[in-house]
């Protein structure tokens, strides 16, 4: 028995999907998450050992914009392009570039931006303080430290 009643002859009309928007829909989709994959890779390094801690906390929803730092064990912070920066000048003058060109401007960008610092576990604390002041004085309110959860 044929659907439609048309019984299978000349005058039958095929009722297979058309499935090519779906496939179309779907690679869309699988590179549009490669490629967000691979811009926050891109702001982590793997040269980062980062400390142990017993209280971690995870990111929230609220933590939408953020800017990662990456600090080395001698206390230079690499950018994903270029030298890394080494001077609290060269750094606070990045930060302010990097609010200037900020899709939400300079000053509301200086107010919500979250700078999270990646300071390998051998880092001196005196080279993330002074990383911290030089943020503090380009306008950033938001800093945050990141650690590994584990048994410190």
């Amino acid at each position: 028995m044929s659907h439609g009643g048309m019984g299978g002859g000349k005058g039958a009309v095929s009722s297979d999907p058309n499935l090519t928007p779906l496939l179309d829909m779907v690679l869309q989709l699988v590179m549009f998450f490669m490629l967000v994959a691979n811009f926050i890779m891109h702001e982590l390094s793997d040269r980062i050992h980062l400390p142990a801690a017993s209280q971690a906390k995870p990111l929230t929803a609220r933590d939408l914009n953020i800017m990662y730092l990456n600090v080395t064990k001698e206390g230079k912070v690499l950018l994903p392009v270029g030298d890394p920066l080494t001077t609290p000048d060269q750094i606070r003058l990045y930060m302010q570039q990097a609010a200037r060109t900020h899709v939400l401007g300079e000053a509301k960008a200086k107010q919500e931006v979250t700078v999270i610092i990646r300071a390998d576990k051998e880092a001196r604390v005196q080279n993330i303080l002074k990383l911290m002041t030089a943020i503090k004085s380009a306008g950033y309110r938001k800093l945050q430290l990141r650690a590994e959860v584990g048994n410190a």
